[in-house]
């Protein structure tokens, strides 16, 4: 807006407290804004250039981030991380994707790799700490600790796009969740209770470079509009009030054990990826801890369980690259609703390629949700 107001010093506030890595924060209109300043901010604090991604991450649609390559053309632990051959998008530059560097998530050989060989040059990596735009993916143990190392040594500033995540795995989002301090984190309409709103918060340090006080330029009419910041400050006070996240967590629990259940019987093999009242439903007998992973799973099984569960009255994303989630207003019958369709839609699966039954340990549930 053309001038501040007290309600987003109280939202800022609000957020500052529940999330120990920041200290002041900027308002934007949306997530990918968010992001798009986050690196401007990590690319003037750090004098460089270049930014590392993870295939099957996304982090809005802003040019640098658009320039990774597509997951499908990765190989495991390729030596050219360049993304300049084939960008995810048309109309980037050449010269702009070559800025861009790409691994596969949960890959620490891969990231060892890309940092080592070019953390000089690196001003930033940027990751979803729990990927959920190739489906949920929780990261390995330790894998998030082993990036804060690297990108320390190398001084590299480490971003998490909690645009998913923030107030969702829990009050300190999933920085808070896995005791992890990245230096920049970005947020998005979870902390507008839904309305258009992002931001991007860290230290005093780095954020004492955005105009103007410092020489980042970030501007937004609608950035900090009082109706986003008002519906934040009563959402984020609902969740302190009455936190309901062990609840969902149980909610959650209940559904993902009854979905095993159900394909078992069916003779569908499944594997659920789950943090928290986050969750993926792949149709795979393996793990699924990378996009290559994801992108291998049974889209066509996906999509007759899918509208399975339209028939029945029971509406989820089309894409099984979506996450799902609980919310405060969902009950136990809502799970029990959900497990019915699921119970119908499994058996009208045509062809199923897996027969017999998975150990439930073995099913996909990962370590986060165990």
């Amino acid at each position: 807006m053309g001038l501040t107001h007290p309600a987003e010093v109280e939202l800022a506030r609000l957020i500052a407290t529940a999330v120990p890595s920041i200290e002041q924060i900027r308002f934007t209109t949306s997530g990918t804004e968010a992001c798009m300043i986050a690196v401007r901010l990590a690319r003037a604090h750090t004098g460089r250039t270049k930014i590392l991604t993870f295939s099957g991450c996304y982090h809005g649609h802003g040019d640098s981030l658009m320039a990774g390559l597509p997951a499908a053309t990765k190989t495991r632990l390729q030596t050219d991380f360049s993304a300049a051959q084939a960008g995810k998008t048309a109309g980037l530059p050449d010269l702009l994707a070559r800025e861009t560097l790409t691994v596969p998530y949960n890959d620490p050989a891969a990231i060892q790799a890309a940092i080592q060989r070019y953390g000089t040059e690196l001003a930033c990596v940027i990751i979803e700490p729990v990927a959920a735009n190739m489906g949920v993916v929780v990261p390995e143990p330790g894998y998030l600790g082993m990036m804060r190392e690297l990108t320390s040594h190398y001084g590299i500033m480490l971003l998490f796009d909690e645009v998913v995540t923030g107030f969702r795995v829990g009050r300190g989002g999933a920085q808070g969740y896995f005791g992890i301090k990245p230096d920049l984190t970005t947020f998005g309409k979870i902390i507008g209770g839904g309305l258009p709103i992002g931001a991007v918060g860290g230290s005093r340090a780095i954020m004492q470079r955005l105009a103007p006080i410092g020489d980042v330029f970030h501007g937004g009419t609608f950035a900090g509009h009082p109706l986003s910041m008002a519906s934040g400050i009563a959402t984020l006070k609902e969740l302190d009030a009455h936190p309901p996240y062990e609840r969902l967590e149980r909610l959650a629990q209940r559904l993902v054990e009854g979905l095993v259940k159900l394909s078992t019987r069916s003779g569908v093999a499944i594997r659920i990826n789950r943090l928290g009242s986050m969750f993926t439903i792949f149709f795979s007998e393996s793990p699924v801890r990378n996009a290559q992973e994801a992108n291998a799973s049974r889209q066509e099984l996906f999509a007759q369980w899918a509208n399975g569960l339209r028939r029945s009255g029971v509406l989820i994303p089309p894409s099984p690259f979506e996450a799902l989630f609980l919310s405060s207003a969902h009950t136990e019958t809502h799970v029990e609703r959900f497990l019915k369709a699921s119970q119908d839609a499994f058996k009208r699966i045509r062809r199923p390629l897996f027969h017999g039954a998975l150990r439930s340990k073995d099913r996909g549930v990962p370590h986060a949700a165990d």
